[in-house]
């Protein structure tokens, strides 16, 4: 028995007890102490209850040992039975409450050795737990967050207070990170054991595989070294380089900016994942090839990641290109407005502050876009307005329908701004190997993380995701953000919009003719130009 319990003194805290940890058939590393076999997960889980045995906290639930009750057994068999299909809330010896995603996920449940040992590069660099989305891809945000220059990484390696904890592994990294500098390709040092070998492979690749890629040992299977210069532009040494400690950027191990005026930004993968962290719209450099292959979709693009153009506006500017490009395929309510004017954009973002109401005849337009959720809401009109658009926006994109060939573009383009770094032990070596423009595959998605009570908490970003899943976008409260989500109904899918018209697609100022339908009589000052009567 105190075997059993000595076993929870190595744990591996990238993983909970969530479900997907305790498989009905994925045995455990414990014996029952009756049969002398092995028990299954669920096994495991169950028989830790009944026995009064200890599990260990994630340090967000106040870490420790805790002990469920033993007469919650009865309620965890039944859990276990009917699936996992939710967490369980279960009673603790001491009165208190744990979910089963809020333990960690032990040796004895199948954890390795290696998992254990911190050497990520949120582990090595002391990286904030910021989201990349949320940095704007600005370099003095994330150097704040824990960034820095490619050139100093073997410095920033060797320097690292969390390297110098781990002994003989954290040596043998840094002599590693010392060859690569040298325009060696590592050779794993003698003395580690299995389990220290396969974290570095797992892990420390990570960052050793950038460095090799900035020292220039890194050969590219796919692509070449010269085009990738060329799109990137600058010296790999200047980039700014920041490695995400949270744990919704699967994607992208490392995340670079290369020019803070453009904001142009790489994502550097170890793994192949199939969904990754939301880049911004206004990071992603579409190539000259792609803009040749897709002229809409590029003219589309460029609107979007105009740097002159605010967060508020993006949306309202898409929809303007949108109009201009494929005018069949915007809501029919919009056309006494389109396209929007700077002048009336700009009166819209004044009220998210002021609050003040917009003219009855100009919010007419966007509340026949709105669910009677939203426009009964407490937001302020131009929050609502800006939410109507960006809905549209991102179902036209997302639907396939905003302008021709977006999607295509898109997921091409987010394959020249990834590289994909594969790394593997090979004759006691650690060899990187460089895919480029990475192979990605899934569903195209634009999301946002504004709301209507807060539309300007950042610009579109898209993201490729494995799924169909519908977007989200926040409502909020003028009074308190956030209070709820509201899913786009039926009658905002693009699929179903009306068209503005059934003429010929038409490009450029003449299709400012396509629009139809009575317009309000609103004034030159506010639209920024004579309403057509």
């Amino acid at each position: 028995m105190r075997d059993l319990l000595n076993l929870l003194d190595n744990v591996l805290v990238e993983a909970a007890l969530a479900a997907a940890e305790i498989p009905a058939k994925k045995m455990s590393a414990v014996k029952n102490p009756t049969t002398g076999q092995l028990m299954t997960r669920q096994e495991l889980f169950l028989w830790k209850v009944i026995n009064s045995s200890p599990f260990t906290a994630l340090e967000k639930a106040g870490g420790g040992e805790v002990t469920i009750n033993p007469a919650e057994a009865p309620n965890v068999r039944s859990w276990l039975s009917q699936g996992m299909t939710k967490p369980i809330v279960l009673t603790t010896t001491d009165g208190d409450t744990i979910k089963n995603n809020e333990l960690l996920k032990t040796v004895e449940f199948g954890s390795k050795e290696a998992e254990g040992i911190k050497i990520k590069g949120s582990d090595v660099f002391g990286s904030e737990d910021t989201d990349v989305k949320d940095m704007g891809n600005s370099i003095e945000s994330i150097m704040a967050a824990g960034g820095f220059p490619a050139m100093d990484m073997y410095d920033a390696i060797a320097k690292s207070p969390q390297i110098k904890t781990l002994g003989k592994v954290g040596q043998a990294v840094v002599a590693m990170a010392k060859q690569i500098t040298q325009g060696v390709v590592p050779t794993i040092p003698a003395g580690l054991s299995a389990q220290e070998i396969k974290a570095i492979e797992l892990y420390a690749s990570e960052y050793l595989g950038v460095l090799g890629l900035v020292a220039g040992i890194v050969p590219f299977k796919q692509g070449n070294r010269q085009d990738f210069d060329n799109f990137i532009g600058t010296d790999l040494g200047s980039m700014i380089i920041y490695f995400p400690k949270n744990v919704s950027n699967p994607l992208a191990d490392s995340f670079s900016v290369t020019n803070d005026q453009t904001g142009h930004s790489i994502k550097i993968s170890s793994k192949a994942a199939g969904k990754g962290a939301p880049p911004s719209l206004t990071s992603l450099k579409l190539p000259n090839d792609l803009r040749d292959k897709y002229p809409e979709a590029a003219e589309f693009l460029d609107t979007a990641q105009d740097t002159g153009i605010s967060t508020f506006a993006q949306p309202f500017k898409m929809l303007n290109a949108m109009y201009e490009i494929n005018p069949n395929n915007v809501p029919v309510q919009y056309s006494p407005l389109l396209p929007f004017s700077d002048e009336l954009i700009a009166q819209l973002e004044t009220t998210v502050k002021s609050n003040k109401p917009v003219p009855k005849n100009i919010m007419s337009v966007f509340n026949k876009r709105l669910t009677d959720k939203v426009e009964k809401s407490d937001n302020s009109d131009g929050g609502k307005a800006w939410y109507a658009v960006t809905t549209d926006i991102i179902n036209a994109v997302n639907k396939g329908s905003a302008v021709p060939n977006l999607r295509e573009a898109l997921i091409e383009s987010l394959g020249y701004n990834f590289v994909q770094l594969y790394t593997n032990v090979k004759g006691g070596k650690l060899v990187t190997e460089a895919f480029w423009p990475a192979k990605l595959k899934g569903e195209v998605k634009l999301k946002t993380k504004g709301s209507a009570s807060d539309p300007k908490k950042g610009k579109l970003s898209v993201e490729i995701s494995p799924g169909k899943e519908k977007a989200n976008i926040e409502v909020g409260s003028s009074k308190k953000a956030s209070v709820g989500k509201n899913n786009f109904d039926s009658d905002k899918e693009t699929a179903d919009l009306d068209a503005v018209t059934q003429t010929p697609r038409l490009k450029g100022p003449g299709a400012r003719t396509a629009k139809s339908g009575a317009q309000p009589n609103m004034s030159p000052e506010v639209l920024g130009r004579r309403a057509k009567i």
